[in-house]
């Protein structure tokens, strides 16, 4: 029986060049008192980087609150649940008042305006033209 050397088991980098096109990121973090290794595409690390920077804590932190509060799935997932749910609740009409967008940002964008003496006919839509 020949086998052929270029064959691969399924979901086997067939090689160290393969190997290298992974498009998932490795980053440690702290958890309590233990180290863990977490992979997560370069998209859902600057996620939570981003919502660390709105809430005001690092990384650290922010994987242990989510550690705490998971249920039976594993930690990476936990967290692409958490980012996806995190920025689900900031799109929301409610979510996207709260941050200056909508038609809140627009009536305080007006009032801005009108103070600074910038406004003119027509300029926002729901301004009478």
């Amino acid at each position: 029986m020949r086998i052929d050397k270029n064959t691969k088991p399924v979901g086997q980098p067939a090689g160290p060049a393969e190997a290298r096109l992974s498009s998932l990121v490795n980053r440690n973090v702290t958890i309590g008192r233990r180290r863990t290794s977490l992979r997560l595409e370069p998209a859902m690390w600057d996620a939570l980087e981003e919502i660390c920077r709105r809430e005001e804590m690092n990384q650290h932190e922010l994987c242990e609150r989510i550690d705490e509060r998971r249920r039976a799935s594993s930690l990476t997932a936990a967290i692409r649940v958490f980012i996806v749910n995190y920025f689900r609740a900031a799109a929301t009409e409610e979510g996207h008042a709260s941050i200056g967008h909508g038609a809140l940002y627009k009536t305080r964008a007006r009032a801005s305006d009108r103070e600074r003496g910038t406004s003119g006919p027509g300029r926002y839509e729901s301004d009478p033209v």
